[in-house]
């Protein structure tokens, strides 16, 4: 795995490595991390973690299919004004989903767990699948005592 992009603050991280299934585990891991770390609700953890995670599986799975060596992958986490935003990146080739009863309903999952779902696919450039959830924070917690100036 490479090395996460230097200077990146707390609230954006980048990581480029090789699409491979161990891989993925291990960004969705960091990404769980960093979700909790960021103060996420704790309702939505496991939503954002499993829908990025499917698209990451996505790439290792089918983006390189074709391709004579493994690619890499790209994931991109921010959050600013109030929205968490996650890109999955590659350069391999789109292939379009077959979906069968038990199989190939990765990206469907993704945008059932998240507020917005994209992805946009170009020959020769590859994919990139962009989740959004809206003011994925947790509240803080306010108590009449402690809003009291006494």
């Amino acid at each position: 795995m490479t090395a996460d992009v230097p200077g990146s603050s707390p609230l954006r991280w980048s990581h480029t490595a090789q699409a491979e299934s161990t891989v993925a585990s291990t960004i969705r891991r960091r990404l769980h991390r960093w979700v909790l770390e960021l103060g996420v609700n704790s309702a939505l953890v496991d939503d954002i973690v499993l829908g990025v995670y499917e698209a990451l599986a996505n790439v290792v799975e089918h983006a390189y299919h074709s391709a004579p060596e493994t690619g890499t992958m790209t994931i991109t986490a921010a959050y600013e004004h109030e929205t968490l935003t996650v890109t999955i990146s590659d350069t391999g080739t789109w292939r379009p989903p077959t979906p069968t009863t038990n199989r190939s309903h990765g990206l469907q999952l993704a945008a059932a767990v998240s507020d917005d779902l994209s992805v946009d696919h170009r020959p020769g450039l590859g994919t990139v699948v962009t989740a959004v959830w809206s003011k994925p924070l947790a509240a803080a917690v306010h108590t009449e005592a402690t809003d009291r100036p006494y």
